[in-house]
């Protein structure tokens, strides 16, 4: 496991390293420095999601009592977000880590229900994203999005609709997650009289999650708006860091290499924040859509700083 730890990232390294020297580290400085005066924009951006992030929590623990200060929402998403992308662990790791750093301010069953809701929301909505963005394809007669290979189209769609399955098979059973993992655990030999301990909270739990979704369908309502607001914000700084790239693209395609953006990620689960996945995922991009790669590479680079600079402030909390 250590190696594995150490190995992923380095080989990452080494990838970016290679497409750097590939394309031409000239062209990448002059992208970096036509992006300076914008990059307070772009972390503004960044910012303005997490905070939309941070809303669509807060909606996720029922009204009245036991609900955090956003003060401390924000710190606790920043704070997760910061383990999410510094383990390998499928952007899950730090979600427990939410809940816990909630314990002063709401009860941890209550904490550890509305970390599961929320992140439930955040991927149904970031299934939809990408639904939209690969829609662009068909929809609109864009001469760029068309570039790419029905093939590829083809085994986008099928991903998608295994994800949506996924997804809904996800949803269906968190309403007695806890219980059945401490169930599954029992039945392959972990200590019971430890688990039997743990059993009323898991349960506890469970219900948590069953009374909001039956007791609070508007309040669920208003975390999808919130995370789909938050995939729409991260269209809006790619099409921002491309205008500033002086790259003759509209919002579409902008939304579009979000929306890929997002699925090749998500294959790539098991790299600690996406080291190379994300800059040789713009560039792949970049190449199936014909436009120039050295410009996908910066646009990747230019993320990979400012998910730097979040992480940074995620580890300070």
């Amino acid at each position: 496991m250590k190696f594995f730890k150490l190995a992923m990232p380095g080989l990452g390294l080494l990838f970016l390293g290679y497409l750097i020297g590939k394309l031409g580290p000239d062209e990448i400085f002059h992208n970096f420095a036509l992006m300076k005066w914008s990059f307070p924009l772009i972390l503004l951006l960044a910012c303005s999601w997490h905070l939309t992030n941070s809303l669509a929590w807060s909606f996720a623990f029922p009204s009245g009592a036991f609900r955090p200060r956003f003060r401390t929402l924000i710190m606790a998403k920043l704070a997760g977000d910061a383990v999410n992308q510094l383990t390998p662990f499928a952007n899950i790791g730090g979600e427990p880590l939410k809940a816990y750093l909630l314990k002063h301010e709401s009860p941890t069953s209550r904490g550890l229900a509305s970390v599961v809701i929320n992140k439930t929301a955040q991927v149904m909505t970031g299934l939809l994203f990408t639904t939209v963005g690969l829609g662009l394809v068909v929809i609109h007669n864009l001469q760029a999005p068309y570039a790419i290979p029905l093939p590829l189209r083809a085994g986008l769609a099928a991903l998608l609709l295994v994800g949506a399955g996924l997804i809904w098979l996800f949803f269906m059973k968190q309403k007695h997650m806890f219980s059945s993992l401490l169930n599954l655990l029992r039945r392959i030999g972990v200590n019971t009289h430890v688990l039997e301990s743990r059993m009323a909270k898991a349960a506890n739990i469970d219900d948590n999650i069953r009374r909001f979704y039956r007791d609070h369908k508007g309040r669920f309502s208003l975390v999808l708006l919130f995370h789909a607001l938050g995939w729409l914000l991260g269209a809006c700084e790619t099409f921002v860091i491309l205008k500033t790239l002086v790259a003759s693209t509209g919002f579409q395609v902008a939304f579009l290499i979000t929306a890929l953006t997002i699925v090749i990620n998500s294959l790539f689960f098991f790299m600690p924040s996406n080291i190379g996945v994300l800059e040789g995922g713009q560039v792949f991009l970049f190449l199936t859509l014909g436009l120039n790669p050295a410009m996908g590479l910066s646009l990747g680079i230019v993320k990979r700083i400012r998910k730097i600079f979040w992480i940074s402030v995620g580890w300070l909390f």
